[in-house]
């Protein structure tokens, strides 16, 4: 039996992302593709009952971006690194 997840790189991100955190969580595989293919740094945590995310990434001038759960991180990212994020975690058809 095979088993298909529809998830978006958004949800790592979202308090209420990857079912309110009641299943499977992909935070792992977008926070694991920031750090080794971006470089940058993250801190991420569970959220009360809630889902694993995360709540800052650090690039590698320093800059912080930081995310409350509720914010779209496409309000907060920059447009270069969405689109790589979009390119990365595109769904397959």
């Amino acid at each position: 039996m095979k088993t298909i997840i529809e998830w978006t790189w958004e949800e790592a991100f979202d308090k209420f992302g990857f079912g309110d955190g009641d299943g499977w969580n992909g935070t792992g595989e977008v926070l694991s593709w920031i750090e080794d293919e971006l470089g940058w740094t993250s801190e991420s945590d569970l959220w009360g009952c809630h889902n694993y995310m995360i709540f800052s990434l650090r690039d590698n001038t320093g800059k912080e971006y930081e995310f409350n759960g509720y914010e779209n991180p496409r309000n907060i990212l920059p447009k270069k690194i969405i689109k790589k994020l979009d390119e990365q975690f595109r769904e397959v058809e």
